[in-house]
């Protein structure tokens, strides 16, 4: 059932064992939300811990509080008795984190996703929050009204700024800068963030971002633009999958471009789409239609059996679609 911050603040104050879990291929919200408010139930005395159940991208663990995250496998056979589930907008997200929860649906769960299926036994969604962690700053303030650490504060911030866009998205408001103002009071730093996710590409990244944009097909004069890295374009340039991370905002950065797609194979038969939009068209619908979700600007699906080709042409379809209803054509 839908609940205020009050009444989950109640229910996470009788933990003694709390589990908080990110999504999949994270990001800076799932991690610092799921660390963030791991850390401020530890501060009332709850054992807690966080857990990504996924490899963690490189630049992020140049962020001190990321270390306090914990995989799966670090996690089995421990008992819990609350399970809080962070930026998810439906359980199959949190992949194979699933299987430490005790035989029923999670306790808690706090997202920003308008595509949120409310599938916690309390739930608490703001699509209007530009990041899930600023929802968890303000559980945070209600947990511990006299303030919390620096490296929580530090960790909030991370959530904020790559979830913004470093604040530069649409969805940027005053309670955007009103959080950002707190969380520096409270001893956050923006820079180490930025640093880390901003001035941290190897000279193999970039020759795959070069990679990228061979592939780069535009549409309808410039405002359709999607692009695909394959398997081999990694293996080729010695990169990981988490290193075509933010190349999706270098398909955005394209002057024409309304609506934009980056296809990722990695690893080899998994097929990960990031979707961007400068606000004509809704993706968080075209992702919903290739059955995955998140906002209306940013959003994403995964694909899992289908070639890339076939990838590529069921997302094309749907971008193409989008436009023609952002454009009212």
């Amino acid at each position: 059932m839908k609940a205020d911050l009050g009444t989950i603040a109640e229910r996470l104050r009788r933990a003694e064992r709390a589990l908080v879990v990110g999504h999949v291929r994270p990001d800076g919200d799932a991690i610092g939300s799921a660390a963030g408010l791991a850390l401020i139930l530890r501060e009332l005395g709850i054992e807690a811990e966080a857990c990504i159940p996924d490899h963690i991208p490189r630049h992020y663990r140049y962020i001190p509080g990321t270390s306090v995250v914990k995989g799966v496998n670090e996690l089995r056979g421990q008992g819990f008795d609350t399970v809080v589930v962070v930026d998810s907008s439906d359980i199959s997200r949190v992949g194979e984190a699933a299987e430490l929860f005790p035989n029923r649906p999670p306790d808690v769960v706090i997202d920003h996703h308008i595509t949120n299926s409310g599938f916690g036994e309390l739930n608490f969604c703001d699509p209007n929050a530009a990041a899930t962690c600023m929802v968890i700053h303000e559980l945070g303030k209600i947990l511990l009204p006299h303030g919390y650490s620096s490296g929580i504060a530090e960790l909030l911030l991370l959530g904020i700024a790559t979830d913004t866009g470093f604040f530069r998205h649409a969805d940027v408001d005053e309670r955007v800068f009103a959080a950002a103002a707190e969380l520096s009071r409270y001893g956050a730093r923006i820079r180490p963030i930025a640093e880390a996710i901003l001035e941290n590409r190897t000279l193999n990244t970039v020759r795959l971002l070069s990679e990228m944009f061979r592939t780069l097909v535009l549409e309808e004069e410039g405002r359709i633009a999607y692009a695909y890295l394959a398997e081999e374009h990694f293996r080729k340039c010695g990169c990981e999958g988490d290193e075509a991370e933010g190349f999706i905002s270098e398909i955005m950065s394209l002057r024409s471009v309304e609506v934009g797609a980056l296809l990722v194979e990695w690893p080899k038969g998994e097929i990960h789409v990031s979707l961007r939009s400068k606000g004509r068209v809704d993706v968080s619908e075209i992702a919903l239609a290739l059955g995955g979700g998140g906002h209306p600007r940013a959003a994403g699906c995964s694909f899992k059996g289908i070639s890339l080709q076939e990838a590529l042409e069921l997302v094309a379809r749907e971008l193409r679609k989008g436009l023609k209803k952002g454009l009212g054509t």
